[in-house]
C-alpha cells in the first residue's frame, strides 16, 4: 500500500485536469452536471463568508464560489492545477495555491466555510487530513464534502477500480469518520432525472463489470503492466491515449449540442432518503445542529 506522501506525489503529478467547458461525450457532461451541482449548492451557503476550496482542480469550483463568497481560497498539490486556475481565473480576484497536501498553510480558524469535493477518496491518512480541516474551520464554520457512494460503484470488499482512489464510502462509513470530527453531520444522496441518473448509473456498471475482470489472474497481471507503463509515460501522451480510448468506448459517443441544451443542473436535486443508490454522497458538518436545520431549508433537496 502506498505511504500519504506517495499517493501524494502520484496525485499532484498523474491526475488529471478538470475541463469545465469541453464535452466529447455525455457521461464527461453529466459528470460535469454532478460535480458542478455541488458548488452551486455550496455557493448559496457560502454566502459573504470567507472560503476554502480544498482540492479545486482547475478553479472552476472556486469562480462559482466566488459569485457569493466574501473571500475564495483555492488550494490543490497539483502544479500544473494551480497554474491552470490561476491563468484562467485571474481577473476574479481568486487566490490559488499549492499545497504539500501535509498541512495547510492557514491560521487557526481562518475560513468560515471549506468545501472538499471528490477529495476524501483520495486520501490515505483522513486523520491527517480531517485534522487540519478542523483546525483552519472557525468555531461556528460548515464544512462540505462530496465523494462517490461506493455502493453503487464496487461490490463488498473491493478495492476501488479508480486507481487514484484510495477507500471509497458508503453513506453509513461516512457518517460514522465524521462524527468522529463534527458534532453534528448530515449525509445526504444527490439523485437526478431519470436519463441523466441512468446515464452515469450505467457508466459506473460498465467500470464495475470491468473491474470484476481484473480479479482473474490473467487480467489483473496486463492490467498492472498497462499501469504500470502509464506511470511512466508524460501526461501528454496519457491525455491522448486517454481521449482515443474514450472516443472509442461503447456508449461514449460523440455529444449532441442539444443534450445540453435540454439538460443542466435543474435536473438535479439532494436527498435524504435512499442512500443506497445515490449517485454521490453529500456531507455537511458543523458544530452547531441548528445550522443544519437552516441548510436544509436553504438547499434544494427531496425534490
Amino acid at each position: 500500500m502506498l505511504t500519504h506522501e506517495e499517493m501524494i506525489g502520484i496525485q499532484a503529478e498523474k491526475h488529471g485536469l478538470i475541463d469545465a467547458g469541453n464535452f466529447r461525450t455525455v457521461e464527461q457532461y453529466n459528470l460535469h452536471l454532478i460535480h458542478t451541482f455541488a458548488y452551486l449548492q455550496a455557493s448559496i451557503l457560502a454566502e459573504n463568508k470567507t472560503v476554502l476550496d480544498l482540492g479545486c482542480n482547475t478553479g472552476y469550483g472556486s469562480e462559482i464560489l466566488s459569485n457569493t463568497a466574501k473571500r475564495v481560497v483555492g488550494v490543490d498539490v497539483s502544479e500544473k492545477a494551480i497554474s491552470y486556475a490561476r491563468s484562467k481565473y485571474n481577473n476574479l480576484g481568486l487566490d490559488f495555491q499549492l499545497i504539500d497536501g501535509k498541512r495547510l498553510p492557514f491560521e487557526d480558524n481562518e475560513f468560515d466555510f471549506i468545501i472538499s469535493c471528490q477529495v476524501i477518496e483520495h486520501i490515505v491518512d483522513c486523520s491527517a487530513y480531517l485534522a487540519e480541516v478542523r483546525r483552519v474551520l472557525s468555531p461556528s464554520g460548515i464544512v462540505l464534502f462530496t465523494t462517490p457512494n461506493a455502493l453503487l460503484r464496487l461490490d463488498p470488499g473491493m478495492k476501488p477500480w479508480n486507481e487514484f482512489h484510495v477507500h471509497e464510502y458508503d453513506h453509513i462509513e461516512l457518517q460514522s469518520l465524521l462524527n468522529s470530527y463534527f458534532s453534528s453531520t448530515q449525509i445526504m444522496g444527490l439523485f437526478a432525472e431519470e436519463s441523466l441518473y441512468l446515464i452515469e448509473k450505467n457508466r459506473l456498471k460498465k467500470n464495475l463489470e470491468t473491474a470484476r475482470k481484473r480479479q482473474t489472474l490473467g487480467y489483473n497481471y496486463l492490467y498492472y503492466i498497462r499501469s504500470a507503463v502509464q506511470r511512466m509515460l508524460p501526461d501528454s501522451m496519457l491525455r491522448i491515449l486517454r481521449r482515443l480510448f474514450v472516443s472509442n468506448s461503447p456508449g461514449n459517443q460523440n455529444i449532441d449540442p442539444r443534450f445540453i441544451e435540454e439538460h443542466g443542473v435543474e435536473d438535479l436535486f439532494y436527498s435524504t432518503e435512499n442512500l443506497n443508490i445515490a449517485l454521490d454522497l453529500l456531507a455537511i458538518c458543523t458544530d452547531d445542529e441548528s445550522t443544519l436545520i437552516d441548510i436544509k431549508q436553504k438547499l434544494k433537496m427531496d425534490q
